[in-house]
């Protein structure tokens, strides 16, 4: 127990060390004036067009100042939470704080890792199962050299039992692709927590992410971690075996997708038409309609002037009867005059 408790403490100086050398000053404050400079442009063009009585140029001109407060506004609570980030009451942690943290991770999590050389500090999570999904257990790294500086992630999650999504073997969570985390509303959390040496909550906060499912924001949702549906069969592929349909851009698999024999395109089933004469699925691009009967062909079904066989045919058939019924007549004989 003591070298362990040594090996913290040896752990906590370094990283309180670290820490104090590489702290930064707060960054200036940059004012959006430029939007604000709008605002008033608007608001002048408001009162103008109310003088004027140009009612549609004053209600376009009230919508756009609606607009461009609502982005002067973000922009003003932003400014305001890192002015509170900077300047607020809370009291940088110290040696002891950074040893209670390191402290209570042992305790929270069953794993916990560290490497004072390499200045890193990792944590394993338990296995994590997501709505019948098991995407096993994760390891949360942090490059503590980079604490305090003007870094937005100085960490990786990687996965240790990876069952990674089927259509993107680097998507091993939901929220995770190529080791890293899509923060979400979480982001301002974990920087914070970084920029105080917060170890603790930085690992609750990353874990908490990796443990809850945002149906609205993965980089693969759940219900196609293990494939994507094919739009015709309704089978799930990956994407060794998946197809796009050239036309819609819907998934497709390799036993359903079909090859338009005019452009060699890709299609599914809903994106193709029968060509009447040769029977081959042609995609919408390339269906032509016969100018004589209006039935749907393929550029090969139609002649030089887009007519089908049929039309063709009849037209032949026609001019066949034209010529027979002149051959029988014979030549015309004019009467009426001696010879």
């Amino acid at each position: 127990m003591k070298r362990e408790h040594k090996r913290l403490v040896r752990l906590a100086l370094a990283i309180d060390e670290q820490r104090k050398t590489s702290r930064r000053p707060p960054p200036p404050v940059e004012l959006p004036i430029n939007t604000w400079q709008i605002c008033q442009q608007l608001q002048r063009r408001i009162t103008r067009a109310r003088q004027r009585g140009w009612k549609l140029a004053e209600r376009r001109s009230r919508r756009d100042l609606r607009r461009m407060l609502d982005n002067l506004c973000g922009h003003l609570r932003i400014i305001e939470a890192e002015i509170l980030h900077w300047q607020g009451d809370k009291r940088p942690s110290g040696v002891g704080d950074v040893y209670a943290d390191l402290r209570a991770l042992q305790r929270e999590f069953e794993d916990v890792s560290f490497d004072v050389g390499r200045q890193t500090l990792a944590v394993t999570t338990e296995p994590i199962e997501l709505e019948g999904v098991d995407l096993g257990r994760f390891q949360i790294c942090l490059d503590w050299s980079h604490l305090d500086q003007d870094r937005s992630r100085p960490y990786r999650v990687v996965a240790l039992d990876p069952n990674s999504a089927a259509s993107n073997h680097s998507v091993t969570h939901p929220h995770v692709q190529d080791e890293t985390v899509c923060e979400g509303e979480g982001h301002h959390a974990i920087v914070a927590a970084l920029a105080e040496g917060r170890l603790l909550d930085f690992f609750l906060i990353v874990a908490g992410i990796l443990r809850t499912y945002n149906c609205s924001s993965p980089y693969v949702s759940l219900a196609e971690w293990h494939g994507t549906e094919c739009s015709d069969c309704g089978t799930l592929v990956g994407d060794e075996d998946r197809w796009n349909c050239e036309q819609c851009e819907s998934s497709i698999c390799g036993d359903c997708y079909l090859s338009c024999p005019s452009c060699d395109g890709i299609y599914c089933g809903n994106c193709v038409s029968r060509c009447e004469a040769c029977d081959l699925d042609i995609c919408g691009s390339c269906l032509q309609l016969c100018v004589g009967c209006r039935a749907a062909r393929c550029p090969e079904c139609l002649d030089e002037n887009e007519r089908c066989n049929n039309c063709y045919d009849r037209e032949a058939e026609a001019a066949s009867e034209i010529d027979d019924c002149s051959m029988q007549t014979g030549p015309e004989v004019r009467t009426g005059a001696p010879i």
